[in-house]
């Protein structure tokens, strides 16, 4: 189902740092900027950021859909 699959094995440094996500945007031949990554933690938000990317907490997204 998925064009690409990185995991934190593939990187050098681990969230927060951007690596993992500038991995994953290079493995489908998408520029950061042009990225959109979803996350529930805040180390993921603050690596998601650093890679230039828009960051979607779906923390928000699960306390929306339960109200």
């Amino acid at each position: 189902m998925f064009v690409a699959v990185g995991t934190s094995e593939d990187v050098p440094r681990q969230k927060p740092a951007p690596d993992i996500f500038l991995e994953a945007a290079r493995r489908i031949g998408v520029l950061p900027d042009r990225c959109r990554a979803y996350e529930d933690t805040e180390l993921g938000l603050q690596a998601i950021r650093a890679a230039g990317m828009e960051a979607v907490d779906v923390r928000a997204l699960l306390r929306e859909s339960r109200s």
